[in-house]
C-alpha cells in the first residue's frame, strides 16, 4: 500500500512539473517538534505552478515520545508520520524571504504502546518563512521556520485517559535545497 501510495505522489509532482513556473524541485532536511514530540523529517516539494505560487510537498518523519518522558514504559518510543500537504506562497518580505502558508493530510503510523490501530489519519496547517542565504534568484539552499497545529483524528487509546499524543502546536526548522 505504501510503495503504491508512494508511486502516486511522485507522479503526481512530476505531472506538477509541466506547469511549473519558476521555483524548481526541492529537498529538505529538518527538525520538529509536534506536540512535544520530537522529530527528524524529510521532504520533496514540486516544482510551483500556477504562477509561482502553489507547490505539493510530501514529508515523511520519525519522531519519538518525548513528551511522554516521565513515562518509563513508552519514554521516547519512535513512530513515523506522513504529511501530504499544498503550500501556498504569500509573498516576499525583502528579496530573500519568503512566506507560506500549508495546508494537508496527516498520516500517524502510532508505536503499539499507544493504539492498536496501524494507522491514524489527520490534517495539519502551518505557516512558514523560508531565509534565502542571498537575494541572488539562483540561490540553491535556504533556511526555513515553520508553526501551526496538527490535529489527529484518533487517540492513544492504550494510555489513561486516552491523549491526544500529536495533536497539538507544531514548530519546524530545516534546510531545503532547490535543484536548479
Amino acid at each position: 500500500m505504501y510503495r503504491k501510495l508512494t508511486v502516486i505522489v511522485v507522479l503526481l509532482m512530476l505531472s506538477v512539473s509541466v506547469w511549473a513556473t519558476s521555483t524548481p524541485f526541492a529537498a529538505g532536511f529538518g527538525l520538529s517538534n509536534a506536540a512535544d514530540n520530537f522529530g527528524i523529517n524529510v521532504e520533496l516539494s514540486s516544482p510551483s505552478f500556477l504562477r509561482d505560487f502553489l507547490t505539493v510537498r510530501a514529508e515523511t518523519a520519525i519522531d519519538f515520545l518525548s513528551a511522554y518522558r516521565d513515562n518509563p514504559d513508552i519514554a521516547w518510543e519512535m513512530f513515523y508520520s506522513e504529511r501530504l500537504g499544498v503550500a501556498a506562497t504569500g509573498g516576499w518580505a525583502g528579496d530573500a524571504i519568503r512566506l507560506y502558508g500549508e495546508f494537508g493530510g496527516l498520516l500517524v503510523l502510532p508505536p503499539s504502546a499507544l493504539s492498536d490501530d496501524s494507522a491514524q489519519a489527520g490534517i495539519y496547517g502551518l505557516f512558514g518563512f523560508e531565509f534565502f542565504i542571498s537575494p541572488d534568484e539562483h540561490n540553491n539552499v535556504s533556511y526555513y521556520l515553520e508553526a501551526g497545529s496538527n490535529s489527529l483524528f484518533a487517540n492513544a487509546e492504550k494510555l489513561a485517559g486516552k491523549p491526544d499524543y500529536y495533536s497539538g502546536f507544531t514548530v519546524k526548522t530545516g534546510w531545503r535545497y532547490y535543484f536548479r
